[in-house]
């Protein structure tokens, strides 16, 4: 006699593949929010060391670093040597365990100059890639683009690395058009060349974003070089257009060829990251009333502890 056989049939190994889809299609949105969930924590992390390197900073020197050392090509700067464009997150290299990269930079004259002349002992160290200054979420490339573009603002064809956080200039940005105001008397913490105390910070350092997210930072429209400073581009952006304002829209300027307007954003769903003044990391909706969120951004800007 014949043993009995036992199988599956067609339709029943088709309803078994059928439960496995939906289960893996109902698991798979969890375990996606549960990836962004902790890369969305070690973003926090990131922020948070870079506003306590900011506050050992001022512990050291009695002052915040400025936004950018040096300025540009104004009057105020009739010297080469005195356009160094370093930005403020360099300062801070020795804080975050990066001392021997900060020791790469010749600040003689700076990495970035403002007739595009390149000091060479400085190329190693602007094309560095520092984890610190990167958010897991966001998807933009490690170099920027803008290394076949001419001009004042050129990498010069050679690879420099770009970040995902940025220093808070302040309100004034790009509804101001090119102005100094932006550059020179902004009313956040950090811009060009001034070099804020504590004390100059009214409105308080809970309540005063000294760092915030920027996305697409490899292209030209919303460059951030984490080693330079440019007034609405690199670590120098500002409130003035809402949090999560695409990339060179919609109020932007033409700025070094660029189509820039300075706006704070992120990959994370709903919103952008900040760190304060007092060293900690909130979350702000991409819905937050645009005057709270200006008034956040500057120093003296009379908001009240208790309205945030």
């Amino acid at each position: 006699m014949l043993a009995k056989r036992t199988a599956f049939t067609l339709v029943e190994l088709l309803v078994v593949i059928t439960i496995i889809g939906i289960l893996i299609a109902l698991l798979l949105p969890a375990v996606q929010a549960a990836r962004e969930a902790a890369r969305r924590m070690q973003c926090s992390n990131n922020l948070k060391q870079i506003a306590l390197a900011l506050a050992n900073y001022e512990c050291s020197f009695k002052v915040f670093p400025p936004g950018r050392l040096g300025c540009d090509g104004s009057t105020l700067c009739p010297l080469a040597p005195e356009r160094v464009g370093t930005s403020g997150l360099v300062m801070i290299l020795p804080y975050i365990e990066q001392q021997a990269l900060y020791d790469r930079f010749d600040f003689k004259d700076g990495p970035w100059t403002y007739n595009s002349t390149w000091i060479d002992t400085n190329d190693m160290a602007i094309a560095q890639r520092v984890e610190a200054f990167v958010c897991p979420s966001d998807t933009s490339k490690e170099y920027a683009e803008t290394a076949e573009i001419g001009g004042a603002y050129s990498t010069g064809g050679k690879p420099v690395a770009v970040g995902n956080y940025a220093l808070v200039s302040g309100s004034i940005g790009p509804s101001t058009g090119i102005s100094t105001a932006a550059k020179y008397d902004n009313n956040g913490v950090f811009y060009y060349r001034k070099a804020h105390r504590v004390a100059d910070i009214s409105d308080g350092l809970s309540t005063t974003m000294f760092v915030g997210e920027v996305i697409e930072t490899h292209t030209s429209d919303s460059s951030n070089i984490w080693s330079r400073a440019v007034r609405f581009m690199d670590c120098h952006r500002s409130t003035d257009n809402p949090l999560n304002t695409p990339p060179g829209d919609p109020l932007a300027v033409t700025a070094y060829g660029f189509s820039v307007n300075a706006a704070f954003a992120s990959r994370h769903p709903g919103g952008a990251m900040f760190a304060f003044g007092d060293a900690h990391v909130s979350f702000l909706s991409e819905n937050i009333d645009l005057a709270t969120y200006r008034k956040l951004s500057t120093r003296n800007g009379g908001l009240p502890v208790s309205a945030f």
